[in-house]
């Protein structure tokens, strides 16, 4: 085994336990916290400065946990990117384009357009102009807690009012699936860039429609409200009445999403090897 071996192996499978330990922590983070203000038979959750110290420590651990996936899954990738193109390895090719800075600005610029985005669609960004949020006795600007009480991952929420007018409502669930897929997204435009070059460099004027397929999915079924909006506007429907008929979907959607969001780089990375390997090795 030669070292280039040896240090992706190693950096590989750090790489891996950091995911899991974040992974862990956020899954044990919900049960533990769930159970806790769960009401036990007719006696209700009192609303305690404990309860709320533990709603605050439940915040940072999940931004901690979140930090940890992410730098997991970066050192994964940078373990991959030392694999040379030779050694016919699907990931190789996939992460051949962020050796190229320029790739990893356009991924971090995409994702936070469409986690911009997904925000206001899906409810984390509220902007009410026709509401005074002083005017019903709300401190602005301010910040509340609400500890309870609701399912796994819906709680603690964290409610911010920045303006009179503009609302940002963060519930745990919501932030992680805004985050996983406003990166995906960008890491499938990304992706699908590169393979757009090679094909310009190819003088081959039929570019790739797996990347596309990927990219436009992430944007129109990343949540319910977003597909529910093109609907509306397409329909005439007003966007409070689609956002009601789609809610009880929103599981569904995300998850048609996001498998097709993690599929199509692996195909785009198929295609780059089958028709410039030679090239790119």
């Amino acid at each position: 085994m030669t070292s280039v071996e040896k240090n992706w192996i190693g950096l590989r499978n750090s790489g891996i336990r950091i995911v899991l330990l974040g992974l862990f922590s956020l899954v044990l983070t919900f049960i533990i916290y769930g159970r806790l203000t769960t009401p036990s038979g007719e006696q209700p959750v009192m609303i305690t400065p404990y309860l709320m110290n533990l709603a605050n420590a439940v915040f940072t651990i999940i931004f901690i946990s979140m930090l940890f996936v992410g730098y997991g899954i970066y050192r994964i990738f940078k373990a991959e990117q030392q694999l040379k193109t030779d050694a016919n390895s699907l990931m190789s090719y996939m992460t051949a384009a962020f050796l190229d800075n320029k790739y990893w600005k356009v991924m971090a610029i995409f994702a936070i357009i469409y986690g911009i985005f997904f925000g206001f669609l899906s409810q984390i960004f509220i902007y009410r102009y026709d509401i005074s949020f002083s005017e019903q006795g709300i401190t602005v600007p301010s910040v509340n807690v609400i500890p309870c009480c609701n399912m796994p991952g819906y709680v603690p929420m964290l409610t911010v009012f920045p303006t009179d007018h503009f609302l940002i409502m963060i519930i745990p669930i919501n932030i992680i699936l805004a985050v996983i897929v406003s990166v995906l997204v960008g890491f499938n435009i990304s992706l699908t860039l590169y393979a757009f070059k090679l094909e310009k460099a190819q003088n081959t004027k039929r570019v790739s429609s797996v990347g596309s397929i990927g990219a436009i999915s992430g944007l129109f079924v990343g949540c319910p409200t977003c597909a529910g909006s093109l609907f509306s506007m397409l329909l005439g429907y007003s966007v409070g009445t689609t956002m009601a008929v789609l809610a009880p979907f929103q599981t569904l959607f995300i998850l048609i999403s996001i498998p097709s969001l993690i599929l199509a780089p692996f195909l785009i990375g198929r295609r780059i090897r089958s028709r410039y390997s030679c090239k790119l090795a």
